[in-house]
């Protein structure tokens, strides 16, 4: 199957979002539970060193804004980026790192939000919510059915914001754009070139089922980072050992380094919080059903390729 690729943007399926936005007003009524503690030597994602640790290396390339829906985030600036730039999408490629997909992005900057923190669209840019836990890349996958051989991805919608310097329950899943790409056409760079997003990954969209990891009968410490482990290269008829990685990167190295307290603080990171937090209920006005949730992903153009 060949799809042309236009411009950007567009790929919600529609009664996915209208389910996501009709749940939202039950959704922020719920009581929030409690984050889970990191393991030993590791980060909570809601720890507070996440809206400082960050700061040197995002400060020269973006801006900390305000926003009425997400909070305190930042955002890349448009010159550096770019007008159709998404998430996990445009300037990077994957590799395949210790049996996970990891998201090696060109930006200078993309070593700290393509491995912390989340992503969501507002009032016409994306925003970075910040968080402290590390992965590979935190996206959701999706697997092509029989006869579909792509892979698809998202990012991983956020589940608070930060307010004041204390983490908030969001209350409902914003919408986010899915990619998909042909099982031999993951690795290597120029992804964007072949990926397909936007209307024009809506029937690979339609022919596709969520990816669910299997998880450990035992998990010390319970992390939405589980859920970004993409199914097995073998179960797409790859050998890990013939595809193309992304070159060596310091900032990759620092990415990983920065996921651990013992090293963190040596390079000048603040140590973690010895409790777990807690989520704060949010007392914003509930979302009305049937209504796109304030900052919810627009799409825009006819999709790509």
């Amino acid at each position: 199957m060949v799809l042309r690729r236009a411009t950007r943007w567009t790929l919600l399926a529609p009664v996915c979002i209208a389910a996501a936005v009709a749940s939202a007003p039950a959704r922020a009524q719920e009581e929030p539970p409690d984050w889970p503690a990191p393991p030993p030597d590791e980060y909570s994602d809601t720890d507070p060193s996440a809206l400082t640790d960050f700061r040197p290396a995002l400060d020269p390339h973006g801006a900390w804004v305000a926003d009425p829906t997400y909070g305190t985030a930042w955002t890349p600036d448009p010159n550096e980026v770019g007008a159709g730039f998404q998430p996990y999408d445009t300037g990077g490629q994957w590799d395949y790192v210790n049996g996970e997909y990891s998201w090696v992005s060109d930006f200078e900057w993309g070593w700290v939000c393509f491995h912390y923190g989340r992503w969501a669209w507002s009032a016409g840019r994306w925003l970075w919510i910040p968080g402290r836990e590390y992965a590979a890349a935190w996206v959701e996958w999706r697997v092509g059915d029989e006869g579909w051989a792509y892979l698809g991805w998202e990012p991983m919608p956020p589940a608070w914001i930060w307010s004041g310097g204390v983490p908030v329950a969001l209350g409902f899943a914003p919408p986010e754009p899915w990619t998909f790409a042909g099982w031999g056409e993951l690795f290597g760079p120029g992804l964007a070139s072949r990926a397909s997003t936007g209307q024009a990954a809506a029937p690979m969209l339609g022919h596709s089922r969520p990816y669910v990891p299997a998880q450990p009968s035992v998990v010390a410490a319970p992390s939405r980072r589980l859920l970004t482990h993409g199914p097995p290269l073998a179960s797409l008829g790859l050998d890990a050992t013939r595809i193309a990685h992304a070159p060596a990167s310091a900032r990759e190295a620092r990415a990983r380094q920065l996921a651990h307290a013992s090293s963190a603080v040596a390079l000048g990171a603040h140590a973690p919080v010895t409790s777990a937090a807690r989520l704060v209920p949010r007392r914003a006005t509930a979302v009305s059903p049937g209504a796109r949730p304030a900052g919810g992903y627009e799409p825009r153009g006819r999709g790509r390729r």
